[in-house]
């Protein structure tokens, strides 16, 4: 009698494990990716305070060497490009504050750029992003207030003193914020097209006051 031997062929997955195997993946990616991406917007708004902090910081570091006089006159949108033939930019006017390095050609200062912009503006040329937002002209009473000065215009004007500012209303204390489209000073600029559509942090935006502290406003 002829003896074959027995068949080695190892078992195939059925299409019912094949799909119970799917279903447990798809479960936890569910559980698994809302975490991650709570986790990085909790690490881009601490990245975000702690840059746009670094900048207060500077800015009255700035103040309190010259006699408390605002750097200025600047421009209302701040780009991260050092270019040492440009006025009116705070990474060229504060960079023995910031730590950027003088060079003699125009550099991109990468370490002054959130991370959540540099998410938000991927695939654009972040050397003409406005990162920041300057509170540059303020109405009261007394008439307008241009705390970093003017250099547009037909009359350049000097930055203010930092004790004019100071006593402002809460609302208009602010000094300097995250850019977006849908900032106030941002909305009507003509370089607005270089800032993203809505706050990189979806409904948040930091800004930081006279006082050099940083404060996150809720928007709808």
């Amino acid at each position: 009698m002829c003896r074959y031997p027995p068949s080695h062929r190892g078992r195939g997955f059925s299409l019912v494990e094949l799909l119970v195997v799917l279903g447990i993946v798809m479960v936890l990616a569910a559980l698994v990716i809302p975490a991650v991406l709570h986790s990085q917007r909790v690490a881009e708004r601490a990245d975000s305070s702690a840059r746009l902090r670094t900048m207060s910081q500077a800015i009255l570091l700035y103040a309190t060497d010259h006699g408390q006089t605002l750097p200025g006159p600047l421009w209302p949108g701040q780009v991260m490009l050092y270019d040492p033939a440009r006025e009116g930019r705070l990474v060229r006017d504060l960079a023995e504050y910031l730590s950027v390095e003088r060079k003699d050609s125009p550099y991109l200062v990468t370490q002054m750029i959130p991370q959540a912009y540099r998410r938000t503006m991927r695939g654009t040329v972040l050397e003409d992003a406005r990162i920041y937002v300057m509170n540059s002209a303020l109405e009261t009473e007394g008439g307008e207030l241009t705390p970093f000065g003017v250099l547009t215009g037909p009359v350049v004007l000097p930055p203010l003193n930092l004790s004019r500012v100071r006593s402002l209303p809460k609302e208009d204390a602010w000094m300097i914020a995250e850019a977006d489209q849908q900032h106030p000073a941002v909305a009507s600029a003509v370089w607005k097209a270089n800032t993203p559509a809505q706050p990189v942090h979806g409904n948040a935006r930091a800004q930081a006051r006279f006082d050099g502290s940083v404060e996150w406003g809720q928007y709808p």
